[in-house]
């Protein structure tokens, strides 16, 4: 399970994550917009990334995150999933906190790619509970 959170304390956070996973609580936890704008746009078009301290590399079907704590693989769709999640979390709290974020040029080109994304998480979890749906009855029709 991860946990991310908008981040209201006085330290230079923007948001923080609650993982038993390491890797992921320091891939997912955001300090500087610089990393927000650096991979913002290579994730909806599958790019890999590699920034100084951590980045991720699209592997068929799932993506391998690494960070100075090491390096952890997870399914293409719930790195999207995750991805989504902080996108949400960071406009969320950018807009509540009446962020100056906000006014950056590269703002409203993230605002979109984190609606894309948005889109494409919620089409491949229809196309996932049909999936179900298809399967749970092809079953019951061979009984």
């Amino acid at each position: 399970m991860v946990q991310i959170s908008w981040y209201e304390g006085l330290e230079n956070f923007m948001c923080t994550v609650q993982s038993s996973d390491a890797v992921l609580s320091g891939f997912f936890t955001v300090r500087e917009w610089s990393f927000v704008r650096a991979i913002f746009e290579a994730v909806v078009s599958e790019a890999d990334v590699h920034l100084d301290d951590r980045g991720f590399v699209f592997k068929g079907d799932s993506v391998e995150i690494y960070t100075p704590e090491g390096e952890t693989s997870l399914g293409k769709q719930l790195f999207f999933s995750l991805v989504d999640r902080l996108y949400n979390v960071l406009i969320d709290g950018a807009n509540e906190d009446h962020h100056n974020v906000r006014f950056e040029p590269w703002w409203q080109a993230f605002i979109e790619t984190a609606f894309i994304l948005q889109q494409r998480c919620k089409a491949a979890a229809l196309m996932e509970e049909e999936k179900i749906m298809t399967l749970h009855l092809s079953q019951k029709e061979k009984s």
